[in-house]
């Protein structure tokens, strides 16, 4: 069963600690898999954060980094858990070497993470003091004030059209890449009513949406009458963004991120494509401060067979069936809670307790009054009720 345990849990048991009585500086994390504490997933006790923090481990290279700073540190891979427990916690490479015979050779397999190398270290614990000049922080630095200066240069030479944004690095090759989505705009632009760092034209404060109709068809298969018959939809006036953004930026969206469009669509019918041959289309694809409607093109659509509906139109009535659906659901709370203070009565009731809470925010003083009264209009009834005598209760 030891070799279910960490280094440090086998350390300890030798000495003499059980899973009731430990060190201060461990603790038993939770997670059991097993029916004894010690069979959890941490693989066995684990260090309190205090004495983490107090630690100091060295990479391969000999690069030191404090225990506060793994982070997570821990990994399960090729069937070993590596943890401060195992002294043998992890850190991505600060020099992103692919080759390294300095790092455990487990961990030497093809670095992943797309456009970022990950490329783990394995660091084991030592006794020197944390010094800067000799840390993974001072590498991480360096490559940080690199890759700073390799941005300002590539600033310069588009002077000064760039926005930090759009710009990715690319670990591999140590090039700095600008692609303009203005679909990013919209999530992250700070410079609303202020000029655009990439083309430095003003971003307009007015602000609005992109709208677009979504064309829907298909041939009905249906052994019907109206078998091979084509039924064509439309839904008009689709927002793209659930709050309004610049309109500078909407003009660019509807100029730019049409396919982007087309696909969000495309996976929202993608099972009546896949299974059912339909057919999904994008169409009028614009930007504008509110909605807009040509209602000379629909009454020509729908002249044409084709079944015209306005988005706008569906998310009111959305909007008024869930309102009558919470005004259903409160009065039957309330119907509920009315029933209870009959049943039970208000004075009954613990002052902090949820129905009387209820009662005083939903029903108010002069209803509860009421309440009340038809309580001791029942009681009075109840006692006054004529009981019924058998012929043995006389004898």
């Amino acid at each position: 069963m030891e070799d279910e345990y960490n280094l440090l849990t086998r350390k300890l048991l030798a000495e003499g600690y059980t899973s009731d009585n430990y060190p201060d500086y461990v603790r038993l994390p939770s997670g059991c898999w097993g029916k004894q504490p010690l069979q959890n997933l941490h693989g066995g006790f684990e260090y309190t954060k205090n004495k983490l923090w107090s630690m100091v481990f060295k990479t391969g290279c000999g690069l030191l980094i404090k225990g506060s700073q793994l982070g997570s540190g821990s990994m399960s891979y090729m069937g070993i858990l590596w943890v401060p427990e195992n002294n043998n916690p992890v850190i991505r490479c600060p020099y992103c070497k692919e080759l390294c015979d300095l790092r455990n050779q487990i961990l030497g397999g093809p670095a992943g993470g797309g456009i970022c190398k990950l490329l783990q270290c394995d660091c084991h614990q030592t006794e020197e003091s944390y010094d800067y000049d000799k840390s993974v922080d001072k590498v991480r630095d360096i490559m940080s004030q690199e890759i700073r200066r390799k941005y300002d240069e590539f600033s310069e030479k588009a002077h000064g059209h760039i926005c930090y944004w759009h710009m990715t690095y690319n670990e591999w090759d140590g090039m700095w890449n600008q692609n303009y989505d203005p679909m990013t705009c919209a999530r992250m632009c700070m410079n609303i009513g202020k000029t655009c760092d990439l083309t430095h034209k003003p971003v307009s404060k007015k602000k609005g949406n992109v709208f677009y109709d979504v064309k829907v068809s298909y041939v009905r298969k249906d052994d019907t009458l109206f078998d091979g018959e084509e039924v064509v939809t439309i839904t008009k006036g689709k927002r793209l963004f659930k709050t309004a953004k610049s309109i500078t930026i909407c003009e660019q969206v509807a100029k730019r991120s049409v396919r982007e469009i087309e696909r969000k669509e495309k996976d929202r019918y993608y099972a009546e494509v896949l299974l059912k041959g339909y057919k999904v289309e994008v169409l009028n694809v614009r930007a504008e401060q509110r909605e807009s409607r040509d209602l000379m093109q629909d009454l020509q659509d729908i002249q044409d067979g084709i079944r015209i509906t306005h988005a706008s139109d569906l998310e009111k009535k959305d909007k008024m069936q869930k309102k009558e659906n919470r005004k259903l659901a409160q009065e039957k709370r309330i119907a509920h809670l009315e029933k209870k203070l009959i049943e039970v009565g208000y004075y009954n009731l613990d002052d902090y307790s949820l129905d009387r809470v209820h009662a005083d925010k939903w029903l108010g003083k002069d209803r509860i009054t009421e309440l009340e009264e038809i309580r001791k209009q029942k009681i009075k009834e109840e006692q006054e009720k004529p009981v019924q005598l058998s012929l043995f209760d006389m004898i």
